[in-house]
């Protein structure tokens, strides 16, 4: 149970071998040049719409000392749908509401399915200039999940603020477009749940001129630990995420990629699949 807890949330600290493991993270799938997510603002009028959904499955948990052991088995399936909208140049309007479910076996089995966390923010662009942008992004996460009374519903049932800044450079990676995406996030999570510093980076690479590949991670570190029965650890993980993404047209993307947990404390092993579609417009 307490690994599922953690996942509700993402964070950043610089342990030694954790800082080795923070390699790429997130989503970008627009060619390097012209880059348009992540620290990117959108265009005035223009924007962006994504569908992800992710499965997940755990059956193993690193411990305090970070050694794997077996665990409650958990499977868990996100879907988000994800809105960009360019209010003007320099201001990127966003909203993401998220379907959730989540099942666990035994002990105890329990289950929940329906709203997750419903996003709203906005993205302000800082600074750019022909390569590269700095940005800072705030958005409130109100949580779907409402009275469920399920154990499987734990961790997100309390709002959430992510306060983020946000930096972007594209570049020539062996004659090729390539980007990175840097964001370092304070996750501030109201209830049981302790805060959360998060480290998000992203390498991409145009090999072709329709196929992109990526290499992602997500660095989450827990600000001590929280109250209640399930948050009285402090807990990491560091998760990397690797796949690629092929443009249908000049305005849909496609993507797979494949997750899992390298290292991590007092939190799940957790592996599995994720498939998103981008339409730009």
């Amino acid at each position: 149970m307490r690994g599922k807890i953690h996942l509700a949330g993402t964070a950043l600290n610089w342990p030694g071998f954790g800082s080795a493991l923070v390699l790429f993270a997130l989503l970008l799938l627009a060619g390097a040049p012209s880059a348009r997510g992540g620290a990117w603002t959108q265009e005035e009028g223009h924007g962006q719409v994504i569908l992800q959904g992710s499965a997940t499955y755990s059956a193993t948990e690193f411990g305090p000392s970070y050694d794997l052991y077996a665990s409650r088995p958990y499977d868990k399936v996100e879907v988000t749908l994800v809105f960009e909208y360019g209010a003007t140049d320099w201001l990127t309007l966003l909203a993401a509401p998220q379907f959730l479910n989540v099942s666990f076996g035994d002990p105890s089995p329990s289950s929940y399915a329906g709203p997750g966390y419903q996003d709203l923010g906005a993205r302000v662009r800082l600074w750019r200039d022909a390569a590269s942008v700095v940005s800072a992004q705030v958005v409130g996460r109100f949580s779907g999940t409402g009275n469920s009374q399920s154990a499987a519903a734990v961790g997100y049932e309390d709002p959430e603020l992510d306060l983020r800044l946000l930096y972007g450079v594209a570049f020539t990676l062996f004659g090729k477009p390539a980007f990175l995406d840097v964001q370092l996030a304070q996750r501030m999570r109201f209830g049981p749940p302790p805060d959360e510093l998060h480290l998000d980076l992203t390498l991409g690479w145009r090999v072709v001129e329709r196929w992109q590949l990526l290499a992602q991670s997500f660095s989450v570190i827990s600000e001590g630990a929280g109250t209640g029965p399930y948050f009285g650890d402090s807990y990491e993980y560091y998760k990397l995420q690797m796949g690629a993404a092929y443009d249908l047209s000049a305005a849909i993307t496609v993507q797979l990629s494949v997750v899992g947990t390298v290292f991590a404390r007092n939190a799940p092993q957790e592996n599995g699949l994720v498939l998103a579609a981008y339409y730009r417009f």
